[in-house]
């Protein structure tokens, strides 16, 4: 509301101004503990002008003092009476109730005696003459509550109920208690309209913060905030709201709606999982009075399971509370029963009746009907722990029960929708089309996810179709005819997809133009135009399908001639491409982007042959989503189009034809095969370093299924060599685990493989996370149990299958079967134990690979390092006899890599590499460290600096020696040597 609202109605004159009003707003009695800002109110309050009456003139102040109400004469003479009493000796009566409120106060006798003549006036209609007085009062005392109040009776009397609203809001300032009138003046700005909605909603919010404060346990008042807040926007307020309500009426379901609403709005799910795990509890102890917690309920509950993907637990509370509702809690035996939900069939045969407790006849049949949609919750649940065949078992119950009843429809839509994310594209496909019979308006997402399910069918001509019905209501639907267009380029019908491209770009056109003259009007054209946009898309009722007719196929000579050129295309593609290698390599950016484009297309046409991917037949419809126009689509989708249109202009007339089987081919559009797997490789690597690496696994992965390169034991080899670099190159942790496995299954039981995982792990991010995670721990498990399944005869339970592969001239097929264990394979897991603080545990297979090799001197400082890390952790026995075990480890590895058997120290030691001595001085040095014993590191840490001054070593450690020195000293006290240590060795 602004101040503009009242132009020459001015309802005060000048000399009531901001003065009075701040006596009224920020009185001395006003309530102490509200902090809400005052800037919520109407600003039409802080600059009320001269009242008026309802021919505008302004109302004067001149009353006649005699003209006094009897009621006023009254007060006056008990007032006397009461003074008159005290002078003679007697007491005065005490005031009751507490202490005195803002608005009670005793005012003059002309202020009452004019509110007197007030009430008087407006009781008998005399509407002006009452305002008058009341002008007159509100003169000389602003803070006087009776006279507002009256003040907004008169302005409802004549039906201007924002000066009532105004009135109200100052009556109820000046009596802050007043918690009704606060209510009121808030349902009464809801009832304002116009330009400035929001405003009169914010002034609801603080009329409503009002209302609690004078009486906190408000629930009506409470409850309408929260709403209003909910729709405002401030959901953490009006959780806050909520969760008060459900304070003060615990376990009322309607609160714990609202409540559940907002959590899932604000992210917190979990929450609200907790309030309503908390009344299921609560109900089932007080035994569900007025059936509080029912069916509806349920399915909230179950739904927010649903939406933390907690399947299990909502199948668990279906089954649980289900049963409660229907008096059969007692039946827990249902619980025992995994993978099927046959408590809920229709009848107690077949499956019903198999379980042993149950007993046919103690309940009615009707408590083991599940309301639909619960039993819909329940199949997609199951659907989303892929038991697909109980999950059938329910949606079926739709059909049954509920096909031609458009009440369901939502249900057959979700249920659709759950099959269409599921890739279950025919049974998606029966559900949809219930929906589409039984509806009034086309719901394009439906329609698209129906053309999805048929191109997943290889059923082009439906897919087709369903484009041309959602063009048949909405012309302009561009994403509609992009994807007829890639049908229609597809199929051959290179003309009407280059039609319907050029239609696109004409739009798109129009569109810029039209936001170019957009930004040119006025704001109220804007506001129209933006108006009219509302409704540019109706709602448009479902024209009947159209079958679309189809080109005609070309002949063979026809065939032919367009298969030359695209073969010709393809060689100048790749002219080009070894054209712009060099600048490429050197890492020029515009050779990089034009040899990706190059490479992308090629890749696409390689991609999109069909023969080279018999394996996919039945997913015959590829289109052209792949990674170059992944790419185009980060440029823009403008880009896209004009490449398809370019794509489309080249190859007007062109069919996909079917090509022989690769096989017995040596070569594809003019290049060998090998060829094509270095084009695939080097835009792989490409990808990796200068855009988006996952296209680069993208495009791996399409080299590995084409049957040209999988049937190739050295073609696979190198994809997934390369696909690894580049894993390794962005420093993918996940998938350079997971491209490691393949090496370790193919190669099974080859310490080079194991080698090859450490490697590439350690080269990434988050390495060690990955590193040991429970998923490689428990595959290298089973590689260990399955060779020692092999190694001793014995069943081992959870034992990996044999996948390695002979080695060349074994008979095709042949399993590689281990002779003797692999020391490699039992350190890694060690390892990745170790890596995990289970040190007992790697500790019993470090052992095990020092009985196979004993003088290695890795395996060695392993079973030492293994029992000092033991011995310093809470739970060890006896740490001493541990870090006792620890050092003499640790010296015989310092033994083993110096060369320093008994006898002969002095000429063996000559021998022993610079290196060598370096890295075990250095270690024992470091294990000193590690439990403590200082003064016994530091020899070896000088020892470490003398091997570097006396020569020149690869990866010399005198930087971490001197600075572990420097640590050291500083800790000891002794800065001065730290300070040497520092000076010499650590400055540069």
């Amino acid at each position: 509301m602004e101040n503009g609202d009242f132009g020459d109605d001015d309802f005060m004159n000048e000399e009531f101004g901001a003065e009075e009003f701040d006596e009224v707003y920020h009185d001395e009695g006003s309530d102490p503990d509200y902090t809400e800002s005052d800037e919520d109110i109407d600003p039409a309050l802080g600059a009320l002008d001269d009242f008026t009456d309802d021919e505008g003139r302004s109302i004067c102040s001149d009353v006649d003092d005699e003209d006094i109400s009897l009621s006023a004469l009254n007060d006056e003479m008990d007032t006397f009476h009461a003074d008159l009493r005290a002078a003679s000796g007697f007491k005065k009566p005490r005031r009751t109730g507490g202490r005195r409120q803002i608005g009670d106060e005793i005012y003059s006798f002309e202020i009452r005696g004019l509110l007197g003549q007030a009430n008087s006036a407006y009781a008998f209609g005399k509407l002006d003459e009452a305002m008058k007085l009341v002008k007159q009062i509100i003169h000389i005392e602003p803070g006087v509550y009776s006279a507002w109040k009256i003040l907004g009776e008169i302005f409802k009397e004549k039906g201007d109920k924002r000066k009532c609203l105004l009135a109200w809001l100052t009556a109820a300032h000046a009596r802050p208690k007043d918690w009704e009138l606060w209510v009121m003046c808030a349902k009464m700005s809801l009832d304002q309209y116009g330009t400035d909605n929001r405003a009169y909603k914010d002034q609801a919010v603080y009329c409503y913060n009002r209302a609690i404060s004078a009486k906190p346990e408000n629930i009506d008042a409470i409850y309408d905030r929260a709403l209003l807040l909910k729709e405002l926007g401030s959901l953490n307020k009006a959780a806050e709201g909520f969760v008060t309500l459900n304070r003060l009426l615990p376990n009322d379901m309607s609160v714990l709606k609202e409540l559940a609403g907002l959590y899932i709005q604000m992210d917190k799910v979990p929450e609200a999982i907790e309030y309503y795990r908390r009344s299921v509890e609560h109900f089932k102890a007080t035994g569900n009075p007025d059936n509080a917690f029912g069916w509806s309920e349920l399915n909230i509950f179950v739904e927010l399971y649903c939406l933390e993907k907690q399947w299990a637990k909502a199948i668990d509370t279906i089954g649980s509370v289900g049963r409660w509702l229907y008096g059969r809690a007692t039946e827990t035996y249902w619980d025992k029963i995994n993978g099927d939900d046959r408590e809920w069939d229709g009848d107690d045969r077949p499956r019903r009746c198999m379980v042993r407790e149950f007993e046919a006849g103690r309940f009615q049949k009707e408590s083991y009907y599940l309301p639909l949609e619960l039993r819909v919750k329940l199949g997609l649940c199951r659907l989303q722990q892929e038991n697909m065949e109980e999950a059938m078992h329910h949606f079926q119950h739709l059909h049954t029960e509920a096909r031609n009843s458009p009440t369901y429809s939502d249900l057959f839509q979700e249920v659709g929708d759950a099959l269409y994310g599921g890739g279950h594209f025919n049974e998606a496909i029966s559900y949809y089309s219930v929906v589409v019979e039984g509806a009034v308006y086309l719901d394009r997402k439906l329609w698209f996810n129906m053309a999805d399910c048929y191109k997943g069918l290889d059923n082009i001509e439906d897919a087709e179709d369903c484009y041309g019905t959602i063009l048949e209501a909405y012309p302009k639907e561009d994403e509609a005819m992009m994807q007829l267009a890639g049908i229609y380029e597809v199929t051959g019908r290179k003309a009407e997809a280059l039609d319907l491209v050029n239609q696109i770009i004409a739009m798109r056109r129009e569109k810029e133009k039209a936001e170019k003259v957009m930004k040119a009007v006025t704001v109220t054209v804007q506001q129209a135009e933006e108006a009219e946009s509302l409704a540019f898309f109706p709602n448009q009722p479902i024209s009947e399908r159209v079958k679309r007719k189809r080109t005609g196929i070309l002949s063979e000579a026809e065939k032919m001639e367009m298969n030359a050129k695209r073969t010709e295309q393809t060689e100048i593609r790749y002219r080009k491409l070894e054209y712009l290698r060099p600048s490429m390599e050197a890492g020029d950016p515009e050779a990089v982007k034009e040899w990706l484009d190059t490479a992308g297309d090629l890749v696409d046409d390689f991609r999109n042959t069909r023969a080279l991917y018999p394996h996919e037949r039945k997913n015959r419809f590829k289109g052209f989503m792949t990674t170059a126009q992944r790419r185009a689509l980060a440029l823009g989708e403008t880009r896209r189009i004009e490449k398809m249109q370019d794509r489309l202009k080249q190859s007007l007339t062109f069919e996909e034809e079917e090509i022989e089987e690769p096989e017995h081919l040596s070569r594809f559009r003019g290049l060998d095969f090998d060829t094509w797997l270095y084009i695939f490789m080097q835009y792989a690597i490409c990808l990796a370093k200068y855009d988006n690496y996952q296209d680069s696994y993208d495009v791996c992965n399409a080299a590995k299924d084409a049957n040209v390169f999988y049937h190739s034991k050295k073609r696979t080899f190198i994809i997934y060599v390369t696909w690894l670099a580049c894993a390794i190159h962005v420093g993918d942790s996940d998938s350079c685990s997971t491209l490691s496995r393949w090496f370790m299954t193919t190669f099974q039981f080859t310490t080079e493989a194991y080698n090859l995982f450490t490697a590439s792990i350690t080269a990434s991010k988050n390495g060690l996370e990955v590193f040991h995670n429970n998923a490689n721990q428990k595959y290298l498990l089973r590689q260990i149990k399955a060779m020692d399944q092999v190694l001793t005869g014995e069943r081992k339970t959870g034992a990996a299958n044999l996948t390695g592969e002979c080695p060349s001239g074994s008979a095709s097929g042949e399993k590689y079967v281990p002779k003797e264990a692999d020391v490699g394979l039992i350190m890694l897991y060690a390892h990745i134990l170790a890596s995990g603080k289970s040190y007992l545990s790697a500790l019993n297979y470090y052992t095990r690979a020092y009985a196979l090799v004993p003088g290695d001197a890795l395996i060695t400082f392993c079973i030492g390092l293994a029992y000092l890390h033991r011995s310093m952790q809470r739970q060890s026995e006896n740490r001493h006899i541990m870090a006792l075990q620890g050092i003499s480890f640790i010296f015989d590895y310092y033994d083993i890599r110096c060369g320093r058997p008994e006898e002969q120290q002095e000429e063996v030691e000559k021998d022993v590499q610079p290196e060598k001595r370096q890295e075990a001085e250095y270690n024992v040095g470091r294990a000193f460290q590690h439990i403590g014993l200082t003064h016994l590191a530091i020899p070896y840490y000088e020892r470490v600096l003398q091997i570097s001054e006396e020569n020149t070593i690869d990866g010399d450690l005198k930087w971490e020696a001197a600075y572990n020195l420097q640590m050291i000293y500083m800790t000891s006290g002794n800065a001065k040597l730290a300070a040497d240590v520092t000076e010499r060795y650590l400055v540069i």
